[in-house]
């Protein structure tokens, strides 16, 4: 199990990178996803973004910080959901909820090379950098979800004795499992739901919908 020490101000925030650097966060998260942190070399990034490892080292100051700052960029893109529905701002607060469900399932399935990378370090190295991946990674796309529960609570659509972060984890983590099973679930008998993603996040949320209202 490979231990990686991440340093705090390794990188930069990803809207302040120039366009070279989007691209090296790319490579770098395809690579790490198929591969791991410690199979994956700077020669390697750097051949398949075609730039120097120097250049990498400017951006990005260490294989860590790397690392780091493609952990955060797929983290954001799998909670983009979530700003999608604001940007849309449905009035009814259980709709956005519906809406959010759907787009975060649709999210992970079509950025697989992300979620396979966010799934991959968890399963890897979650005991040991738990707090750290939960404060510089998770954290804010968890609040985020968590705020939406809260403002259902406030209009009296979720009951006020659910716990918040509970609800915001069984709406996370239901399409988690679909994503990381659904090519043994396929060949299962009568799992019909696999076939359409869209009817899968439809019914789950009613049955979730259905006891926390």
């Amino acid at each position: 199990m490979v231990k990686i020490m991440i340093q705090n101000n390794s990188s930069v925030p990803a809207e302040d990178l120039c366009e070279c650097a989007h691209s090296i966060l790319n490579i770098a998260e395809e690579l790490f996803s198929k591969n791991g942190f410690s199979a994956v070399s700077m020669s390697e990034i750097s051949k398949q973004a075609k730039v120097s490892k120097a250049n990498i080292f400017h951006h990005f100051k260490s294989k860590e910080g790397l690392y780091l700052a493609v952990l955060k960029q797929a983290c954001k893109r799998s909670s983009a959901a979530l700003d999608l529905v604001d940007a849309n701002s449905p009035d009814d607060l259980l709709e956005k909820m519906r809406g959010f469900f759907s787009n975060h399932l649709t999210t992970l399935l079509s950025e697989s090379s992300a979620t396979q990378l966010i799934q991959r370090e968890l399963m890897e190295n979650g005991e040991q950098k738990g707090k750290q991946l939960a404060q510089e990674v998770f954290a804010d796309g968890f609040a985020k979800v968590c705020r939406l529960v809260r403002d259902a609570q406030a209009h009296n659509i979720v009951r006020q004795s659910i716990d918040p972060a509970l609800l915001a984890f069984l709406l996370l983590g239901t399409n988690v499992i679909f994503f990381e099973s659904n090519a043994v679930l396929k060949h299962l008998p009568d799992v019909n739901f696999v076939k359409s993603p869209k009817n899968y996040s439809s019914d789950v949320f009613d049955i979730l919908a259905n006891g926390f209202k």
